[in-house]
């Protein structure tokens, strides 16, 4: 068996046999969804080819810039990892999985996000990471949220003269993927989050003072299905970008033009005034981890791209022990205090409001805020 990069001209072969392990007939095709996995170009991921060329096995990466602040975070995203039954048994996702994590390294990112957690992935130092709430919005808080916010918005689909200013919105937040114009529309045009739960996208805009403020896109009910028992499965908020009292009036009005028994709005904990609004409309609220799992390429690539984020002192205080994927280990020293960390403890002090580590860390630091990864950017 042959483990290499997928050629671009074998990219369709590769949506093929993804579709064919994951697809239902009534679904759309991986070439489709995943336009950056699998429309030509000089493709990043790899394959388990049999001596006649045949694609049998493949495991998708895609190159992101994650932008916190100042900082930007060069990362993966893995997905779409899949094997003909017939191949299965031999270890080539395994073997895939080496070359896909080489093949990050090589590159210079820092972290390989992994839309799962898979035994695979686990044994491989792959591991959860951050902080998410989500939210539950049925017809009393969206009509509570609807209430608290003011009565000068101008709701309406998303056209496409309406991309440059949608584009701004997302550039203008805090945290989130780089992108442009023409990677957001095609991005929008693919939304896989819809489709794999069987529901259609919906993207509105909110207009106020003349421009657009606000977008949002849910995966929602067709106006046939709503008053079935096919409505039972929940909407989902997808993404949303620009003033919060806008995107909280925009999820009030998909949930009021396509209702089902609720709506669930996945909220990373840095959104504090998303959150806030939320709890104040009485949405019932959870808690939990980001989307799927993450692994470290290279601490100190990681490091460096979130310097911006560290205080000075935190070089004088940390250390990295080991070079070995499986070996690796850090130690922090405050004071008379020495704290030893794996991957898991890293991750969870740099990403994780919660962290036991917390107190360990040097004055001024903050928890490093990330998207949330089952958005349009998923893989």
């Amino acid at each position: 068996m042959n483990i290499r990069k997928v050629l671009p001209h074998e990219l369709g072969e590769a949506a093929a046999l993804s579709d064919f392990v994951f697809r239902q007939p009534d679904q759309q095709s991986m070439g489709r969804l995943f336009p950056y996995l699998f429309n030509p170009g000089i493709s990043q991921s790899y394959g388990a080819f049999t001596e006649e060329g045949k694609i049998v096995a493949f495991m998708g990466l895609v190159p992101e810039v994650i932008r916190v602040g100042s900082a930007r975070l060069c990362v993966f995203g893995l997905g779409s990892v899949c094997t003909h039954p017939d191949y299965r048994g031999q270890n080539l996702a395994s073997k895939l999985l080496e070359e896909c994590m080489e093949h990050a390294k090589r590159s210079g990112a820092s972290l390989v996000f992994v839309s799962g957690d898979r035994s695979l992935y686990m044994r491989s130092g792959c591991q959860y990471f951050g902080h998410v709430h989500s939210a539950a919005l049925n017809h009393s808080t969206a009509r509570s949220l609807q209430a608290s916010t003011a009565d000068d918005w101008n709701i309406r689909n998303m056209e496409p003269e309406d991309i440059f200013a949608v584009t701004e919105l997302f550039a203008s937040a805090q945290v989130g993927y780089e992108q442009g114009p023409a990677q957001l529309l095609a991005l929008l045009g693919a939304s896989p989050i819809p489709d794999i739960f069987r529901l259609n996208p919906q993207a509105l805009v909110a207009i106020k003072d003349g421009r657009i403020q606000a977008f949002a896109l849910a995966a929602v009910h067709s106006a046939e299905i709503q008053h079935t028992t096919a409505s039972e499965e929940p909407s989902r908020a997808v993404e949303w970008a620009g003033d919060v009292q806008g995107c909280a009036r925009l999820f009030a009005e998909i949930y009021n033009r396509f209702p089902s028994k609720h709506m669930i709005l996945p909220i990373p904990w840095q959104q504090e005034e998303m959150l806030k609004m939320l709890q104040a409309s009485g949405s019932e609220m959870t808690d939990g981890r980001n989307s799927g799992t993450v692994w470290i390429a290279d601490a100190s690539s990681l490091l460096n791209h979130c310097s911006s984020l560290l205080p000075d002192s935190w070089e004088s205080i940390f250390r990295c022990n080991g070079s070995l994927d499986q070996e690796r280990s850090y130690t922090i020293t405050k004071g008379d205090q020495e704290l030893q960390l794996d991957d898991s403890g890293l991750l969870s002090l740099l990403f994780d409001p919660k962290s036991p580590h917390k107190p360990m860390a040097p004055e001024g630091f903050k928890t490093i805020p990330l998207p949330y990864l089952s958005g349009l950017h998923f893989v």
